[in-house]
C-alpha cells in the first residue's frame, strides 16, 4: 500500500455489485425498502413456510441498515434471494474515514493492527494494482424475539472489512461485508473480495 502527495483527490468511487444486490437509501424509508427486498425474496414461497426464518431475516437486515446509517454510512447495498430454497442474504456498507493513512505502513501491518477485537483475522485484498489492508470478522449478535415468552436468540455475522486509501492519501474508504449466514460464509468471502477488487476512484 501506497500513496504520493502529488496524486490528484478523488471526487468518488464506482463499484460493481452483483445484479442480484440492491441499493437501501439510508436517509428515508429503510424499514419498508428493506421488507419489500426480503418479501420479492421470498415471494416464490407460501406464506405458509419459513414465516419466523422471513422476520428474522428481516429483523437482521433492518439492524444493518440502522447501524449503517448511525455510523455515517454513504452506501448501502443488500443481496437478498432464495436458492434451492434457502435464503442467502449479504451486505456491503461503504464509509469514508476521514483520516489520513499512516505513511510508509505496510498492508500487512496495518492489516495486524487493526485486527484488534475476537474474531478478527488481518488478511490483505487487492484493488486494482495496490495491495491494501482487510480484516475478517466474526461477530455473534443477539436478538430480541417477537415471540412472547421466547429466548433472544443468537446470529454471527461473518464478514471482510476492507481499507482502501483515497489517492491522495487522505482519508480511507472502508468497505464492510457481512453476511449473517454461516453455512455460505466462505464461498462469499470470495465474492466480498472480488466486489472490493472492482472498487475504482473517480478524478477531477
Amino acid at each position: 500500500m501506497s500513496t504520493s502527495e502529488t496524486q490528484p483527490a478523488a471526487t468518488g468511487w464506482s463499484l460493481l455489485m452483483p445484479s442480484t444486490w440492491s441499493r437501501i437509501r439510508l436517509r428515508t424509508d429503510r424499514r419498508e425498502q428493506v421488507s419489500a427486498l426480503v418479501g420479492r425474496a421470498f415471494g416464490s414461497i407460501s406464506r405458509d413456510q419459513g414465516p419466523a426464518l422471513r422476520r428474522a431475516l428481516e429483523r437482521e437486515l433492518l439492524s444493518l441498515a440502522d447501524e449503517a446509517f448511525n455510523g455515517g454510512g454513504r452506501e448501502f447495498y443488500v443481496l437478498t434471494e432464495i436458492r434451492r430454497g434457502l435464503p442467502v442474504a449479504a451486505t456491503c456498507v461503504v464509509t469514508v474515514v476521514p483520516q489520513p493513512v499512516p505513511p510508509g505502513v505496510d498492508a500487512e501491518i496495518l492489516a495486524r493492527v487493526l485486527a484488534n477485537a475476537p474474531g478478527s483475522e488481518p488478511t490483505t485484498v487487492t484493488v486494482g494494482e495496490d495491495v491494501v489492508p482487510a480484516v475478517r470478522r466474526s461477530e455473534p449478535k443477539r436478538f430480541r424475539s417477537q415471540e412472547e415468552g421466547a429466548e433472544p436468540f443468537k446470529v454471527t455475522f461473518t464478514g471482510l472489512d476492507v481499507y482502501v486509501p483515497f489517492p491522495d492519501g487522505s482519508q480511507i474508504l472502508l468497505l464492510t461485508f457481512r453476511t449473517p449466514m454461516e453455512q455460505i460464509a466462505e464461498p462469499m468471502s470470495v465474492l466480498f473480495e472480488a466486489i472490493a477488487g472492482s472498487l475504482r476512484f473517480r478524478e477531477g
